[in-house]
């Protein structure tokens, strides 16, 4: 049990007289925090995170407040200092539809935008906003722990103004002994269409286009996911080691440093792809798309040529196919297969399913066939129903059937967005693919997302153009799902440190416990944190006993910090408000946190 301080609890409460009361309140990054949301006594922010490792919180306004901005202090503590949150401002999307019966319509936060860019440091439209009455707005503020930083606890804050108003939230970070790799240990490859660009940015080919494809990735690898799929129209493979190879190489500018890319497609001749790639270094990352779903998109029959062209290139040019070790066995062609690729509902189906319960033993044999094979899953329309023809009066069982999975939706919960990586981990899969990032750009994706079912579905990012974020140039900005992706693949990274180290049962009993199939993503933030927390407990008792990482509560806390939170306008309310606010303090003192 937690007490939470008492001037701390009163003082966001606090309002400019003569205006309505403006609470800023803080929470945890697994949840989404919508229009309605009611304030909250929470007034400060806390994080665990590794070396390497970004974490964010939530800080909400609540009530009429206009001209709102925000800034943010470095984190000052044991080692040193950590650079200051950054600041981003949660723009909300109108949804009409629902993302089957596990989504709802109206408005949700998604797109993140900055109030400076990570690329130029230029200063873009997240601030000022206004508030409405009786409604909530949230910016997301997000740290990132140096490799360098020693453990233990660092203090800062985020300052929050409005006319005639302002409230200094405490943020601290507790930094974990331990550091998280630049590259992940999980294989991705994520889709990026050629026509992304010339559709949300207006680019057509050239440098422009160029240097700003070469953005979206060096971004995505900031998130720790890789865009494979690199179409720029140049056929030429001096243009792509060129503009590309610093993105392979882990010498790209990003912000964590030595980030690579895990997987790239094949875009052109494999001869001269597998040749270039081999002389750079690059094969292991080199794969051939074989076939998409077949018989949708090819017939079993192709898979064999595709493939025998891709070996001819090379012996170890790896095959990709999305399938069944089942479908593959019954038309002939796993002999063809490096990459295996089944949607993660057909590892572990609802009971009276076909594939009912863990099918991943069925794949031990295919993986003990070649050093080169692995076994890597992806999320569909099957997450959410891909007709998007719900029932929702009077639901089928087929429409009950697309509920619970781990689902990159915009109108599910912040814990299914993240609930992916924990399924690869505990089913001992080495890579994730996903179809598209910018499905959306075809239309506006600022406005409407709505693709195959569902909400966001095959969109991840949000064209940053200066008529829409402000600026001057173009970059890429993040949806809260692609941060909470990030957020998966670094607890990922955390699972497979504790394995490494020796507690290989115990992290996938973890898992196991907090995701037990995969149509059971509907755990609550409180559970995946203390979930993220006590794998992180267990790596430090393994690795670095005694270390002394300070104290500090799971990742996303927003328990009490050291005093020195307030918020002022031209009075601090009347007595009986007080005496209300002082009945509520001690209330909360008796909330449990996380």
């Amino acid at each position: 049990m937690r007490t939470l301080p008492l001037l701390l609890l009163v003082a966001p409460l606090l309002a400019p007289c003569g205006t309505q009361a403006v609470s800023v309140w803080t929470a945890t990054s697994v949840e989404k925090i919508r229009p309605s949301a009611a304030a909250r006594l929470s007034p400060s922010a806390h994080v665990s995170a590794a070396r390497n490792e970004l974490e964010a919180v939530q800080i909400a306004i609540t009530g009429l407040a206009s001209n709102v901005s925000a800034t943010a202090t470095d984190l000052s503590g044991a080692g040193g200092t950590i650079p200051a949150p950054r600041l981003y401002r949660e723009a909300l999307l109108d949804l009409a539809n629902r993302s089957g019966l596990d989504g709802a319509t109206g408005r949700w936060p998604d797109g993140l935008v900055p109030d400076t860019d990570e690329f130029f440091g230029e200063k873009r439209n997240a601030f000022p906003f206004s508030v409405p009455a009786g409604e909530t707005r949230a910016l997301w503020a997000e740290v990132l722990v140096p490799e360098s930083a020693a453990p233990g606890d660092y203090a800062g804050s985020v300052r929050v103004r409005w006319d005639g108003g302002e409230a200094t939230v405490p943020f601290t970070v507790t930094v974990w002994p331990f550091t998280l790799p630049a590259k992940p240990s999980l294989r991705t490859a994520f889709g990026f269409s050629w026509g992304a660009i010339p559709s949300g940015h207006g680019f057509q080919v050239g440098d422009a286009f160029y240097q700003l494809r070469a953005r979206y990735g060096v971004f995505a690898l900031d998130h720790r996911i890789t865009l494979s799929h690199i179409d720029d129209s140049s056929t030429s493979l001096d243009h792509f080691a060129s503009t590309y190879g610093p993105s392979i190489d882990g010498t790209a500018a990003t912000r964590l440093a030595g980030a690579s890319l895990t997987a790239v497609e094949l875009m052109g001749d494999a001869s001269a792809w597998a040749s270039a790639f081999r002389a750079h270094g690059w094969l292991d990352r080199l794969f051939q798309y074989t076939c998409d779903e077949p018989p949708i998109t090819c017939a079993w029959s192709d898979i064999p040529a595709r493939a025998r062209a891709a070996k001819a290139a090379d012996p170890s040019f790896r095959t990709l196919v999305t399938t069944t070790i089942q479908e593959a066995d019954a038309n002939g062609v796993t002999s063809s297969i490096d990459i295996m690729v089944p949607v993660i509902n057909f590892l572990d189906d609802k009971p009276g399913s076909q594939l009912e319960g863990d099918q991943r033993p069925k794949y031990d044999a295919f993986l003990a066939g070649s050093p080169l094979r692995e076994l890597w899953a992806y999320q569909s329309c099957m997450s959410h129903g891909c007709a998007g023809s719900v029932n929702f009066g009077n639901p089928s069982a087929s429409d009950y059937y697309y509920t619970g999975w781990p689902s990159y939706s915009i109108d599910t919960t912040a814990v299914r967005n993240r609930a992916m990586q924990w399924l690869l981990f505990e089913h001992r899969l080495s890579g994730e693919l996903y179809y598209e990032t910018t499905q959306a750009y075809a239309q506006d994706a600022w406005t409407n997302q709505w693709a195959f079912g569902g909400n966001g579905d095959g969109t991840l990012f949000y064209p940053g153009t200066p008529a829409k974020i402000g600026g001057t140039t173009h970059v890429p900005v993040a949806s809260m799902r692609l941060k909470l992706i990030r957020d998966g693949m670094e607890d990922y990274e955390y699972l497979a440190l504790l394995a490494r180290s020796g507690g290989e049962a115990e992290a996938r009993a973890i898992a196991r416990a907090l995701f037990p199939h995969p149509y059971e993503t509907s755990a609550s933030p409180e559970a995946l944190l203390a979930a993220r927390e006590q794998v992180a407990r267990r790596i430090i008792a393994l690795v670095a006993p005694g270390s002394g990482s300070g104290g500090g509560s799971g990742s996303g806390d927003t328990g009490p910090a050291p005093p020195g939170g307030s918020a002022k306008g031209c009075a601090v309310g009347g007595t009986a408000g007080a005496l209300s606010l002082l009945a509520l303090a001690v209330l909360a003192r008796r909330r449990r946190r996380s």
